[in-house]
């Protein structure tokens, strides 16, 4: 055996195995999936104004990524300072529905609505 024929070989076991594993991770998502009745929110906070755009470019990435079977969305607590008239901002929230921009405010009226629903 060459050394390609042993790299291919090694690479194609290395990817069967990689394969495998992605198999058996979407089988316990799957298993231990939310009902249909709860609604999974994800909140991130960003710390400074500086911070915000690659945060929201981050989530915007993940939710493309994720399930979309899932009903998950991500609650972002903007800062006092953001301003969303920024064309870079209305882009990403346009391209990521399932990410919510949300001030303090609005976050304690979900939070009161939710508890109130309950």
């Amino acid at each position: 055996m060459t050394f390609w024929e042993g790299f291919a070989w090694f690479s194609v076991v290395l990817l069967a195995v990689y394969g495998c594993t992605q198999a058996v991770r979407r089988l316990c998502l799957w298993l231990t999936r939310c009902p249909r009745c709860v609604e999974c929110c994800r909140l991130a906070i960003p710390r400074e104004r500086a911070e915000l755009a690659p945060l929201l470019r981050c989530l915007q990435s993940q939710a493309v990524w994720d399930d979309p079977a899932v009903c998950r969305h991500t609650l972002v607590v903007l800062p006092p300072d953001a301003d969303l008239s920024d064309e870079e901002f209305i882009r990403i929230f346009e391209e990521a529905p399932a990410v919510i921009p949300v001030t303090y405010e609005d976050l304690i009226a979900i939070v009161r609505q939710r508890i109130e629903e309950n």
